[in-house]
């Protein structure tokens, strides 16, 4: 039997056929409507509510009946477009290309977020950028949950996800710059393994499974017609190398933004996304790792998660006195949930008041706090966020360790990533999840993904010299490391 279903979405409504049975997170996907699901549609995350004529339910738990069909069914906004924090300190490369059109376009395909920036290429300045939400999130927040979903049959919605969301950025920028397509010289991407696999249309199943084997991570150059389609730029396209499955062309692309080739002494880059990649590097060897570190820090997997929308609490402070947090929401927009950033703050104001025992436990009887109004965080998010520090700082110490890098042999420590451009760095320590010892060393890069790329986009150096550093780069594989599991609930306390 089937029927239609009022879908609403942002003050906007159109009807869809469903049938009797179906699961409605299913045709809701099938339908082209973006709905947030981190953890892929298996219950888990309690995110992809929303409200039917029986009250709120999850879509990817609720069967369509006779008594849902022929009603109306209101679907959040989670957030699409907004403007991009962007990066600290690029100093963008002198342009080499000889460009015959006056702009380029640099793009990070990120799990969570796409980035996109518009530089005039006759002389490196910096015209527009602007930042979406990376519409696969329904099939779930990291990259697991995407390579899954893709084998599992929904790799051509995958694809399709992103070259939509692409192109829409694009025309987004362009309108915003006030540029038409035929000044556009050249696009650059940038991006991690699976994303870039999306991208590409190219099979994701050996990505999953052992032993991790990429179908392509080379530089790719072609037009971009033959990815888009026709209709809207009639340029070249450059996407950039990456060095493993899980170490992307996104941290090739954060340690040019870094400064390397040119850059003295031994570094480390910690990028802070959806996934936890860091890399050890100076001019002659680079090593590089990663680690399930979830997509916490960017509000996955967290109850009431959400990405850097209007109204994501993303500072917070508890007064004692009151014993009461106050918060600050991006856009001072009433508050929808917590941010990455705010999760930190949350965290490390729990340890240094006392509010929760060395074990990640609430030192009172509730499972809850109260952070908002109808803002909360919950026992389990304290556990979410020790899982993916501890991830994170094992990673780091290993990393130094197989390196035999002291941390005062360290010359820079570059913070990267979109969550890394707004995080607390006091909190990051209080935490646990950056060591005291590199609070001097602290570089801030934010979305150095996409200050890589813009390198790449304006310099044929920087193209070869992304080569030259993904040539030269080792991965270390943190699940065989002897010390990875001692390490990692080393630092699972809280204190």
């Amino acid at each position: 039997m089937q029927g239609t279903l009022r879908i609403t979405k942002s003050t906007k409504s159109h009807d869809i056929i469903a049938e009797i049975g179906a699961n409605l997170l299913d045709v809701l996907r099938n339908a082209g409507v973006v709905i947030n699901a981190p953890c892929g549609g298996h219950g888990t995350c309690g995110k992809c509510v929303v409200h039917t004529c029986m009250g709120d339910k999850l879509a990817c738990t609720t069967i369509i009946d006779e008594q849902l069909l022929n009603t109306e069914i209101v679907v959040p906004d989670t957030g699409g477009m907004s403007i991009l924090a962007g990066y600290e300190s690029l100093n963008p490369a002198k342009c080499d290309r000889n460009s015959q059109l006056p702009y380029g376009i640099a793009i990070d395909i990120g799990t969570t977020t796409l980035a996109f920036e518009m530089l005039d290429m006759r002389n490196g300045t910096r015209v527009a950028t602007f930042s979406q939400a990376n519409s696969q999130r329904e099939f779930g927040a990291d990259v697991m949950s995407r390579i899954t979903n893709a084998v599992a049959g929904a790799h051509a919605a995958l694809n399709a996800h992103i070259l939509e969301d692409i192109c829409g950025g694009v025309r987004h920028i362009l309108d915003r710059a006030g540029v038409s397509t035929k000044e556009v010289e050249l696009v650059a991407i940038t991006g991690n393994t699976t994303m870039l696999h999306l991208l590409l249309d190219l099979p994701t199943d050996t990505l999953g499974v052992a032993p991790f084997t990429p179908v392509h991570i080379d530089i790719k150059r072609c037009r971009f017609s033959d990815i888009f389609g026709l209709g809207l730029l009639d340029c070249d396209i450059i996407i950039l190398p990456g060095i493993s499955t899980f170490v992307g062309a996104d941290i090739s692309a954060g340690m040019l933004c870094a400064g390397w080739p040119n850059i003295t002494g031994n570094n480390l880059l910690i990028d802070l996304g959806t996934n936890g990649e860091m890399a050890l590097f100076s001019r002659d060897k680079v090593v590089v790792t990663s680690t399930a570190a979830g997509p916490a820090f960017e509000g996955g997997n967290i109850s009431m998660g959400v990405g850097s929308i209007p109204g994501a609490v993303a500072k917070v402070r508890y007064l004692p006195e009151q014993n009461v947090f106050s918060y600050e929401t991006i856009n001072d927009a009433t508050p929808v949930g917590i941010c990455g950033t705010g999760v930190v703050d949350i965290s490390a104001e729990l340890i240094r008041h006392g509010l929760v025992d060395e074990t990640g436990t609430f030192e009172s009887d509730e499972d809850e706090i109260i952070i908002a109004q109808n803002v909360t965080f919950t026992q389990r998010d304290v556990r979410e966020i020790q899982l993916a520090k501890s991830a994170v700082r094992a990673g780091v110490e290993i990393l130094l360790d197989i390196a035999g890098v002291k941390y005062n042999e360290l010359s820079n420590v570059f913070v990267a990533g979109g969550f890394g451009h707004k995080i607390d760095i006091d909190n990051a320590i209080t935490l646990g999840l950056i060591p005291a010892e590199f609070a001097n060393r602290i570089v801030i890069l934010g979305n150095s993904a996409l200050g890589g790329c813009a390198k790449v986009l304006l310099s044929h150096a920087s193209e070869v010299d992304i080569l030259e550093l993904v040539s030269i780069s080792k991965e270390i594989n943190l699940a065989t490391h002897p010390r990875f599991n001692d390490m990692f609930m080393d630092y699972m306390g809280m204190e």
